[in-house]
């Protein structure tokens, strides 16, 4: 008798790192089912010809009869919304629904367990979903890392047209991972065949950088000289909320992300080597094969 083939649901899917699950998952002994918020949404990897594995359908994320069809017929579920105020609610409503649609394994994408020494409200949020998770699912895997290495194109903007990184780490490091590390620790444990019961998997890619340090890679990238320039968390906050028009709580929540690698170090070596049977990306990769994004452009160009 043949083996059926799991299906696994892809919330997030056509995000940085949903996108790089689907593209991991294409292909591969499964079916994979994309759920797009936007019926319109152009997808994040082509549907091919009639023997391809991938599928989509669309979801309210407020709408449980929805979020039930999404998941019918399924065995595991990747969990990745927006970063908003309204994750908690989303995401427990995936979870309520993958539930009474018989899904057995959910491998959600969370953020690092936060320290009494600092204050980060997403990852407040985060804990609260994966408490929800862990109390209600027969298999879950709760996937921790700390920054991704595509996170850096938030600063194209000033990096571009200024030659400037502007933060309040000081002279501390980060530990970046890249998304595609990332997914595929997370299309491993969707596609395990093994029980999967893990509330904390740490995922630290291979060094932690200082902006200083930053400033130097991209300089060398870019052919132009990049400078850090290190602010207050107040200035910073100004910054986000006044220039870049972000709003209020993503603003706090990239000060505290700062704030909070001052008072927590992050990881100075890989966690990923054994989870993915290779080395990691390093951010030297990284930035090469996306250096287009933080080319100069000039400043005339702010005016059209």
């Amino acid at each position: 008798m043949k083996k059926i083939k799991p299906t696994i649901v892809v919330f997030g899917c056509t995000g940085t790192v949903g996108t790089e699950v689907m593209r991991q998952l294409n292909g591969r002994d499964c079916i994979a089912r994309g759920v797009l918020r936007n019926p319109e949404r152009p997808y994040p990897v082509q549907i091919g010809n009639d023997s391809s594995n991938i599928t989509y359908v669309s979801a309210d994320l407020n709408s449980m009869e929805q979020l039930k069809k999404a998941c019918a017929g399924a065995d595991a579920l990747f969990l990745l919304t927006a970063t908003s105020p309204q994750q908690v609610q989303h995401e427990i409503n995936i979870i309520d629904a993958a539930k009474q649609s018989g899904i057995k394994r959910i491998v959600k994408l969370s953020a690092p367990i936060v320290q009494a020494a600092a204050h980060v409200e997403v990852s407040q949020w985060h804990s609260k979903i994966d408490d929800y998770l862990i109390q209600n699912m027969e298999e879950f895997c709760c996937l921790r890392p700390h920054s991704f290495m595509q996170n850096w194109e938030r600063n194209t903007f000033t990096i571009q047209y200024f030659g400037k990184i502007y933060g309040a780490l000081g002279n501390v490091g980060r530990n970046y991972i890249d998304c595609r590390d990332v997914a595929t620790v997370a299309v491993n444990y969707l596609l395990a065949t093994e029980e999967v019961k893990l509330r904390s998997v740490i995922l630290a890619g291979p060094e932690a950088i200082t902006n200083a340090e930053m400033a130097e890679k991209l300089s060398r990238i870019t052919d132009r000289k990049i400078e850090y320039v290190d602010i207050t968390p107040g200035e910073l906050f100004s910054q986000l909320t006044k220039k870049a028009k972000l709003p209020k709580w993503l603003a706090n929540h990239i000060v505290e992300l700062d704030n909070l690698a001052i008072k927590v170090p992050e990881p100075e070596t890989d966690t990923v080597t054994n989870l993915i049977l290779r080395k990691p990306y390093i951010m030297e990769e990284y930035l090469q094969e996306h250096r287009h994004l933080f080319k100069r452009k000039p400043l005339w160009k702010l005016l059209f």
